[in-house]
């Protein structure tokens, strides 16, 4: 088989030119969907390359509005949750991992973007292995609060605790997030990383120069109204800790995962227009990445 027809003969979903999976997701029982739509024209812009190169999961979680998804010239594919299950920040990013298409997975909420530089920086650097990665924020406008700073246009801050860099594998081998936690609201980021933490994966930081920035998302009209309260989710995430101290290894984590069903809405695939550089030495050296583990990730 030639170089050519190996492009010609590709199925139409095939993803092997994916170098990284950018997930998010929402919950919307407002009156419109500009939130999401508008972050998704915004990736439109990005180089081809870029594009190409990415795709994006979006979960949305169970939103009780009707809405027309229309086309985007993005990989993408659209999933939504049929159960409303309130705070389902969990089941929704576990759903959205799933459906990754490559082992570099960046999680998000829906009031973060990157811009093209980070974009760049995050396909091409190399697996994150059993590293996760928090990522600095700045801030598009002056007078932001953080941590009682104010902190104001061009300003690096802390990263959100909910977004993350990271492996789908290493991910997926600690069973993602704790659906216990879903129905309400909080604890689940916290014992996420905590979990991991114990496990052995290693929590850093991006290096300061790679940054995302929050979004002025339209709290009023392309949001929800949910409350938030932790209350509920307070004494689990007691009882897990307890766990983890009494009894070790992998307790403390539920294993409830995709508790709910759901549907493909919308999938789109952007091939590249070149293929990529040849590497004919690659497969010869799998003896060698079979001697060395640390060479196959």
């Amino acid at each position: 088989m030639n170089h050519e027809y190996a492009t010609a003969a590709r199925h139409p979903l095939d993803k092997q030119h994916i170098k990284l999976t950018y997930v998010t997701h929402f919950y919307c029982n407002q009156d419109n969907m500009d939130s999401v739509f508008s972050l998704l024209r915004l990736y439109e812009q990005l180089p081809e390359d870029i594009r190409t190169a990415v795709e994006f999961v979006i979960v949305d979680d169970g939103s009780p509005i009707k809405y027309d998804i229309g086309t985007f010239v993005l990989n993408i594919t659209w999933l939504r949750i049929n159960e409303d299950i309130p705070w389902n920040q969990a089941g929704a990013r576990n759903l959205g991992v799933t459906y990754a298409k490559s082992d570099k997975i960046f999680i998000t909420d829906l009031d973060h973007e990157l811009p093209e530089s980070s974009f760049r920086y995050l396909i091409n650097c190399r697996n994150p292995g059993r590293n996760f990665y928090k990522i600095y924020r700045e801030s598009r406008e002056d007078g932001i609060k953080k941590r009682g700073q104010v902190c104001n246009v061009g300003d690096r801050y802390y990263g959100h605790p909910n977004t993350f860099f990271m492996s789908r594998a290493r991910f997926m081998r600690f069973f993602g997030y704790d659906e216990e936690f879903a129905g309400n609201y909080g604890s689940e980021d916290f014992r996420f990383v905590k979990y991991q933490k114990y496990q052995g994966s290693r929590q850093h930081y991006l290096p300061k120069n790679i940054r995302c920035f929050e979004r002025d998302v339209d709290r009023e009209e392309s949001y929800h109204t949910l409350h938030r309260d932790l209350s509920a989710n307070t004494p689990i995430d007691k009882r897990k800790k307890q766990e983890c101290s009494l009894f070790g290894d992998e307790y403390g984590q539920s294993r409830i995962f995709l508790n709910f069903t759901w549907e493909i809405k919308y999938r789109n695939n952007v091939m590249p227009a070149a293929l990529p550089p040849l590497k004919t030495w690659w497969r010869p050296l799998w003896w060698f990445r079979y001697l060395c583990g640390a060479m196959a990730r």
